[in-house]
């Protein structure tokens, strides 16, 4: 037996734009309650693997006031959306709106949590300190993208807006 202490298996269960797996890494300004920029707009925010991930659940934080419809969904690098929740409606301000999936297992690699909302409700939102910043960390947009499309058409972020969203192994949040 080796003197070294033996190392456990990676036991991670939730992974968010704000984990080191997820899109920040500082430049955070602010966190709050905040309007979805434009109607129908969908977010992307890639995240890495370097493990195989079983998704079970996604979520997002409700802000301060519901309106519209949400889909959350994840896409590979390529832009090919691998699931996708489909319009469901958020019921309670200031909480965790959450769908789960049948299990996908993703291997190692780039990835993206996406969501799209259909008016401009309110979610908690991280603001980061400038757009660039969101640009820099490979954060994409697509206008007219609700439902979520099957393939997504990256675009140039404009808005420093980043939902406070990530996905789970566990069915329960």
């Amino acid at each position: 037996m080796a003197d070294w202490p033996q190392s456990r298996p990676f036991n991670k269960t939730h992974i968010s734009v704000s984990s080191l797996q997820g899109t920040l890494n500082g430049g955070v300004s602010s966190i709050g309650s905040a309007a979805w920029p434009i109607a129908n707009r969908a977010i992307y925010a890639p995240f890495r693997l370097s493990f195989p991930f079983s998704v079970s659940a996604m979520w997002v934080i409700v802000g301060t006031a519901i309106s519209g419809s949400v889909d959350l969904g994840i896409y590979s690098a390529d832009g090919t959306r691998l699931v996708s929740s489909g319009i469901g409606t958020p019921t309670s301000i200031n909480s965790i709106y959450s769908v789960t999936f049948t299990d996908i297992v993703l291997a190692p690699g780039q990835y993206f949590m996406a969501m799209s909302n259909g008016i401009v409700g309110q979610f908690q939102r991280i603001s980061l300190t400038g757009v660039s910043h969101q640009r820099a960390t490979g954060c994409f947009q697509q206008a007219t993208a609700h439902p979520l499309p099957s393939t997504a058409a990256f675009a140039a972020v404009t808005t420093a807006y980043l939902p406070c969203v990530g996905i789970t192994s566990k069915s329960t949040i």
